[in-house]
């Protein structure tokens, strides 16, 4: 196997520095330092390690905002954290692995157990990638048996045993990878094969490389919602309440759903929905009906209780307009600053961000604005067009 490359941030460059030195001895690691907590998702992107080890209190930007950042970018979603902080408090821990770290180290640790648990993380991970990357092959080679079958007749009943067994193991992938065990939706990872169907051709720009230019659209919709207050659910109902919550959402979720569109378990208490074809006026009627569908009826939990539950929605269009340069983290971005700012005006709601007359200027700041929500305020009316929706009384 190859090297495993760890990417370590840390505002304090004496931390840095003592965990190059304890790992230093380590062959197999690849170690990269990152003191900026600002540049790290950009640095993840870049060095695309197979384990990142941060901290958790960082100035600037804390530790679990950063790791939610990753876990909200598709090509960062499995990338294993390790979060290494000073704090011991079990309700510190329990948010961090709620908001998807794969560890968590008192530092500093000795320098054996953190390697071990670096090496763990990290062949896990490279493991996962490799089980992706079979099923993508057998996707592949399912679609080069069935024109094989086409074309060699002679050789049909051989075709057909390996067709049948290769569906088979497929099912079992796609049932194990892409699904979420809970609630029955898909999850995450689900996200990449959704996709892979385009929503819209792209040509790369002429004056810079780096620029895209959407020149054949077919419109979507990022739904984002959080259950209101769920943290309560599982302190004052317990555990098997939540869950109960959390399967009878994702079952009224699928009532929403159009032939074409995904729902999927996002992490924790969160859900996406992407919907295509969806006209500005046609995606905030659907955010009313997710709303009510979501609300409309108590939820039956164990023990005969019964509980009414909300949520709070952000959505916004794919692609922003038709020469937009976003991409769909950016949406995604949008969507879930939405999901904040309905939080902060007293959640049960829903706010839509949807461009507005001078859309095209946002395109140099949509990362800044997207994970800035409070600035989007500010662009109302003029780069985007808030669009906020009272939910059910």
């Amino acid at each position: 196997m190859s090297s495993i490359r760890v990417l370590m941030v840390d505002d304090q460059a004496i931390i840095l520095a003592a965990l190059r030195q304890m790992l230093a001895h380590e062959a197999d690691l690849e170690l990269r330092g990152l003191s900026d907590p600002q540049q790290a998702l950009q640095a993840a992107l870049e060095f695309e390690p197979a384990v990142i080890l941060q901290d958790l209190v960082m100035e600037g930007l804390d530790g679990l905002t950063l790791l939610k950042r990753y876990r909200a970018h598709p090509l960062l979603t499995d990338t294993p954290v390790v979060m290494l902080s000073a704090a011991e408090e079990p309700e510190t821990k329990v948010e961090a692995f709620r908001l998807g770290a794969n560890d968590y180290v008192v530092k500093l640790p000795s320098a054996l157990e953190l390697a071990a648990r670096i090496r763990y993380h990290g062949r896990s991970f490279y493991n996962m990638r490799q089980r992706e990357a079979a099923f993508r092959a057998l996707v592949e080679s399912r679609a080069a048996l069935e024109l094989r079958q086409a074309e060699i007749e002679a050789q049909k009943a051989q075709l057909e045993a390996q067709a049948k067994q290769l569906e088979a193991v497929n099912r079992e992938l796609a049932d194990s990878a892409l699904s979420d065990a809970l609630t029955g939706l898909r999850n995450r990872r689900y996200l990449r094969i959704y996709l892979q169907k385009p929503l819209c051709e792209i040509t790369a720009s002429g004056s810079k490389g780096d620029r895209r230019r959407v020149v054949s659209v077919e419109r979507a919709t990022f739904f984002l919602l959080d259950l209101d207050h769920f943290k309560q659910i599982n302190d004052k109902h317990g555990h098997d309440a939540g869950d109960a919550v959390l399967v009878e959402v994702a079952s009224r979720l699928r009532q929403t759903l159009r032939e074409g569109d995904a729902a999927m378990r996002w992490g924790g208490e969160e859900f996406l929905i992407v919907a295509r074809g969806l006209d500005d006026a046609a995606a905030a009627v659907l955010a009313e009906r997710i709303m009510a569908v979501v609300s409309g009826a108590p939820v039956a939990m164990p023990r005969g209780l019964t509980l009414r539950v909300t949520i709070s929605l952000g959505f916004a269009s794919f692609p922003w307009h038709r020469d937009a340069h976003t991409d769909y983290p950016s949406t995604i971005a949008l969507a879930d600053a939405g999901t904040y700012l309905s939080k902060t005006d007293g959640r049960n709601r829903a706010v839509g961000i949807l461009p507005g007359p001078e859309a095209a200027d946002l395109d140099e700041r949509i990362e800044r604005i997207s994970l800035g929500p409070g600035l989007l305020r500010q662009e109302n009316g003029r780069s985007v067009r808030l669009v906020e929706i009272p939910g059910p009384n």
